[in-house]
């Protein structure tokens, strides 16, 4: 049993090792993948507002077609009122005709009005159209370069990440599943993604809480997989500087953050 927990322990510190190599590529990579998908995003919400106020200007140009219609209609029915007013029979049929011409007059100017108004519309559109289109291009640059500046440094470590995704893929496969349950989950929650400590000076290594001498002999024996009870990590051995070195489990490089 001894043997076993303690082979299962050195898997696991393989494993977190291999971890912290794949957190130190992704620490290379900074917030450059953030930052390139917040500039996609951002992309994305101006080119659709501006494919918006492109609809909005067609919508004002069809507008003002039809208010043109409408003046031509106008136009064409006061002139028509005009010439029957040449042919009236008495008064009350003349000044009928003239509030329809009046109406038609009054319509007239109102299409008219609108008309302005669109075309006033329109420019304001246009002119944010042309400020959005500037902005999109700078956008754009701003994203091809990061993108490129991404690509370079996925390339640079492309290799060497596949090659531990590899090796983790393999330990992985000879590893108990509960083992790995409890590695994963524990470094989830840990601070420094580190899920494996070892006592040292008598103290947990991750999170310097002192730990009792009975819980250390328990440890040194790996019969059972303990964890430190105040920060939760996986305890896998007990260093002393008089014990022999090829006794020693190596000791994973542990961040002091809880």
């Amino acid at each position: 049993m001894q043997n076993t927990i303690e082979e299962k322990l050195k898997q696991l510190l393989k494993i977190q090792n291999i971890d912290m190599q794949l957190n130190d590529i992704e620490e290379i990579k900074g917030d450059l993948p953030d930052e390139a998908k917040t500039l996609a995003s951002e992309l994305d919400a101006m080119q659709t507002r501006l494919q918006q106020d492109q609809k909005d200007v067609a919508s004002l140009e069809q507008a003002i077609k039809t208010q043109r219609v409408r003046i031509k209609d106008s136009n064409q029915l006061a002139q028509r009122h005009k010439e029957q007013q040449m042919n009236v029979r008495n008064n009350r049929e003349y000044d009928a005709l003239t509030k329809e011409i009046e109406l038609q007059d009054l319509d007239r100017q109102l299409s008219e009005k609108k008309i302005k108004a669109y075309y006033e519309q329109i420019e304001k559109k246009k002119h944010t159209i042309d400020q959005a289109s500037a902005a999109i291009q700078k956008k754009e640059q701003a994203l091809t370069d990061k993108q490129q500046k991404l690509k370079e440094v996925v390339e640079d470590s492309q290799e060497e990440e596949r090659s531990l995704q590899q090796q983790r893929t393999e330990l992985i496969e000879n590893l108990d599943k509960d083992f790995l349950w409890s590695y994963e989950n524990i470094r989830k929650k840990a601070s420094n993604n580190l899920a494996i400590a070892v006592i040292k000076q008598g103290a947990c290594s991750g999170c310097c809480i002192i730990v009792c001498p009975q819980i250390c002999v328990v440890i040194d024996k790996k019969e059972e997989l303990v964890k430190c009870e105040h920060c939760g990590r996986i305890l896998a051995d007990v260093i002393s500087y008089n014990r022999p070195e090829e006794n020693i489990i190596e000791e994973p490089q542990l961040s002091v953050e809880a």
